[in-house]
């Protein structure tokens, strides 16, 4: 037990995020959505029942639904001090978990250790049945000093070890920057995922410790005005990771309809180099573009669609950050800004190259594949006209090797007991029509050329 640190009515909150409907989603994915999200409330209780009751109370029409209407929140059963309070943020299910500890009588106004929040993470883990949050998850941990001279970083540092991460990477390194709200210092630590690793590697903590010099009432009643603004901003906060990841996995996809393209592109050029171009090889090559370039196009528009989730989520991270503001005229929020320049200059930035990377491609297989397709017209017009050619020679000789026969017929009657095959009409009349064939070819063959 670390008896070193202690804090009065120290709560912890768990803030996640889910996608209600994403884009290009079906009905029966937006259902999965729902019934993931309410899983984490009503987990094995949640039946088909009360999933309808759960989204006809969903709206389309507001950026901050209550999805309990009145109720607002259900409570945890005794001996738990907590809540679920689940909300929509437009195309967002947000929820809030609540659990402060109750472990000592006097719970709301004497010191506890702060080794309850370890505790406190156990039991709300075990509340949303150990799921993340599809979108991300952020714990806030707060409490009232227990000293007048008690040093808040100290006891945000102990604070913050009591909790447990999927990555344990540079845990200390990770404490990076503090402010002030209502009195309190409020102390902000992450791990940003790397483009490596996937979203749920990365985590988010903030700490608000008041004053020992404010009423514990006061403390709840500024807890309460607080959370509104702040599980508004950290579902900003987690669209614009959420899309920065999306945006990495449609950069491999893009790369592998590349390498597709590419590979097509070598065989055309391969059997383009042949003496003889086959076209029917040609085609089955061709019959595999449609889908690479519509692969290939589908993600540079869902690659545009990413960048623009992230710039509308740094402007409303913005604008909850002016309303987390007006809540203290004396508040310093001013470290939330390090993730929003962040964003921008790393999110944002990167996609705009990646997609001035990958758009010139398009172009270029649009133009090949055209430049392919003319070759083939020209090569069945070269083969039309050489077929032409040739019925048009043939139809020559045969016509002038019938004229010739009937003429040497008429000349040189045949023995009616040779056959006709055999006759000195039938040979001279075959071999006009060959001399025929010959100079037709030739005189055609000049005047083509």
């Amino acid at each position: 037990m670390n008896h070193n640190y202690q804090l009065i009515y120290p709560t912890l909150d768990l803030f996640l995020y889910d996608l209600k409907a994403g884009l290009g989603q079906d009905e029966e994915k937006v259902n999965q959505n729902r019934q993931l999200f309410w899983q984490k409330v009503y987990g094995n209780q949640l039946d088909n029942k009360k999933l309808a009751e759960l989204a006809q109370a969903e709206t389309d029409s507001s950026d901050y639904w209550e999805l309990l209407g009145r109720k607002k929140a259900e409570i945890f059963p005794a001996p738990l001090n907590g809540y679920y309070y689940p909300v929509q943020l437009g195309d967002t299910y947000a929820l809030q978990v609540d659990c402060t500890a109750n472990y000592i009588t006097d719970y709301k106004y004497s010191p506890q250790s702060i080794d309850c929040f370890s505790k406190l993470q156990t039991e709300i883990l075990a509340k949303i049945n150990h799921q993340n949050g599809k979108l991300g998850q952020t714990w806030l941990i707060w409490g009232q000093l227990a000293t007048d001279n008690q040093d808040p970083i100290a006891t945000a540092k102990e604070c913050y070890n009591q909790l447990k991460f999927n990555s344990i990477q540079n845990r200390q390194q990770d404490f990076i920057v503090q402010g002030l709200f209502f009195g309190g210092t409020v102390f902000e630590l992450q791990q940003i995922p790397t483009p490596a690793q996937n979203l749920s590697d990365g985590y988010h903590v903030l700490i608000c410790l008041f004053p020992y010099q404010l009423k514990t009432d006061a403390v709840r009643e500024v807890s309460s005005k607080l959370y509104p603004q702040l599980i508004q901003l950290l579902r900003c906060r987690h669209k614009i990771l959420w899309a920065d990841s999306q945006s990495r996995e449609i950069k491999d996809n893009l790369k592998q309809a590349a390498k597709l393209a590419q590979t097509t592109i070598n065989n055309l050029n391969a059997s383009l180099k042949n003496p003889g171009i086959q076209i029917n090889k040609i085609e089955n090559f061709l019959k595999e573009t449609p889908e690479i370039l519509l692969k290939y196009t589908n993600n540079l528009a869902y690659l545009d669609d990413q960048r623009r989730t992230i710039e509308i989520n740094i402007n409303n991270y913005q604008k909850r950050y002016q309303e987390l503001c007006k809540l203290d005229s004396n508040s310093d929020w001013e470290f939330l800004q390090i993730f929003s320049n962040y964003a921008k200059e790393k999110f944002v930035a990167q996609i705009e190259a990646d997609q001035a990377n990958f758009s010139p491609n398009l172009t270029l297989m649009e133009n090949y594949i055209k430049t392919v397709q003319g070759i083939i017209e020209i090569e069945r017009t070269k083969s039309d006209r050489t077929l032409n050619t040739t019925i048009a020679i043939a139809g020559i000789g045969l016509a002038t090797s019938q004229i010739a026969s009937s003429v040497l017929v008429a000349q040189f009657p045949p023995n009616s007991k040779t056959p006709f095959f055999l006759t000195t009409a039938f040979g001279l009349s075959v071999f006009a029509g060959l001399l025929t064939s010959i100079i037709a070819w030739i005189l055609l063959t000049k005047i083509r050329r």
